[in-house]
């Protein structure tokens, strides 16, 4: 049985192992997809302070040279937005399947310790069964020792 529970052990340090190791991937996910969304925070905040810059100057009155820098330059501000949104959405797609994993190597840990925590029980079970039929063997042996005076 030892070597029964040394290969469960083994399985069982193996599976923390992984889990471990998809825990700290989902971590490092949980950053990166931190930081992607800060970008598009940041992205989103200097495009509406742009545009309020904007809208101050055109009051003023401004160039038509002026007034199409202003266009391209939200255009381009614009697609940066877009991109940096698909970003953020790419990078929680990863976030989810990290969790899954982690999900899973931790289902994996679980099984395998209620399969030693059996085993331990039956262990204790055997071990009681054993000590039993000593203490019944002493008791008959020494019922039959005092029997035959």
């Amino acid at each position: 049985m030892s070597n029964r529970n040394s290969s469960l052990d083994t399985l069982i340090e193996l599976a923390r192992e992984h889990r471990d190791g998809a825990a700290k991937v989902l971590g490092e996910l949980r950053n990166s997809h931190q930081r992607s969304h800060q970008q598009l925070d940041s992205l989103e905040h200097y495009r509406e302070e742009y545009r309020r810059q904007f809208e101050a100057a055109m009051a003023n009155g401004i160039s038509m040279a002026a007034l199409q820098n202003y266009q391209r330059f939200m255009l381009s501000l614009d697609q940066a937005i877009e991109h940096q949104r698909q970003q953020v959405n790419r990078s929680e797609g990863r976030v989810e399947k990290g969790v899954t994993d982690w999900q899973r190597q931790q289902q994996r840990v679980n099984a395998y310790d209620v399969l030693a925590t059996r085993r331990l029980e039956e262990e204790r079970q055997a071990s009681n069964r054993r000590e039993q039929r000593q203490t019944d063997e002493f008791a008959s042996r020494a019922s039959a020792a005092m029997g035959g005076f």
